[in-house]
């Protein structure tokens, strides 16, 4: 009997260090299974949400956007609109086409750049919005004959040549001519109220959607500030209407950008 209870004594022993051993397992088990889970949280709140950019303040219709009216909010992934931004750089200097509230995603359908703006407005698009950011549109009277035979499009560059009426030709200008260069490289926005199809100077199918119009006799140019000051003095030193007393455009190979520092360029003109 005294045998018997010392090997029961022994068994006993035995599945007692067992149920301890599986007691620790499920214990480390457990543990993992509860970090498995809190790691799931973590990650899948990432997964399920994304950052995108909505309106910091009402923006109205027809409103160039600045850095100020846009914020980042992070959103469920399920409530992100198509054709919204991450970034607010990419949608700053765009232009709303319709309103968009306090909160709302800001989506690409709702806004319009210089590229954009033709596919969106078609033959109504307003001037202003196909304008290069940082120029302005200057328009000068033009001619057939002081257009390149009335051949230039819309989206074509061209240099701008004064000639008649100058007072205090350059030096260097060719003798017994009259006449400088008064700006080169100059994208043409619109002939007369025909605008241009693109803001690249690499489309040329845009460029050639736009018919020529040998009647034009008004030229809209993408200009700086700077620029748009020397235009509208070159234009006042024209004293004339005939072909020796204009600016003429010289219409430049497509996708030429270079500029010829060698060429006798206006620098001073009447009043000035």
């Amino acid at each position: 009997m005294i045998k018997n209870l010392a090997i029961g004594s022994g068994n006993n022993r035995v599945l007692l260090l067992v149920a301890l051993l599986l007691g620790l397992i499920s214990a480390i088990l457990i543990g993992l299974y509860l970090s498995s889970l809190e790691g799931g949280e973590g990650s899948g709140s990432s997964a399920t949400s994304s950052t995108v950019v909505v309106a910091a303040v009402e923006i109205d219709p027809l409103t160039q956007i600045s850095a100020e009216m846009l914020t980042v909010k992070a959103i469920p992934l399920d409530l992100v609109l198509s054709g919204g931004f991450t970034d607010t750089t990419v949608a700053v200097g765009q232009t709303t086409q319709v309103a968009i509230v306090a909160g709302e995603q800001v989506l690409q359908s709702k806004l319009t750049s210089p590229g954009t703006a033709l596919d969106s407005f078609g033959i109504e698009t307003p001037l202003s919005l196909i304008i290069p950011e940082g120029m302005r549109a200057f328009t000068v009277s033009t001619s057939a004959v002081g257009a390149a035979g009335g051949l230039i499009r819309p989206g074509d560059h061209v240099d701008l040549i004064l000639t008649g009426g100058i007072h205090n030709a350059p030096a260097g200008a060719l003798t017994g001519a009259s006449a400088c260069y008064v700006l080169q490289n100059v994208q043409i926005l619109a002939l007369n109220t025909s605008l241009s199809q693109t803001t690249s100077s690499s489309d040329a199918a845009a460029i050639a959607a736009v018919s020529a119009n040998p009647e034009a006799n008004r030229a809209t140019l993408a200009v700086s500030s700077e620029e748009a000051w020397q235009l509208a003095a070159a234009q006042g030193s024209v004293s004339g209407g005939g072909v020796d007393t204009q600016l003429w455009m010289s219409l430049r190979p497509f996708g030429d950008s270079s500029t010829n520092g060698n060429l006798p360029a206006c620098q001073t003109f009447a009043g000035s």
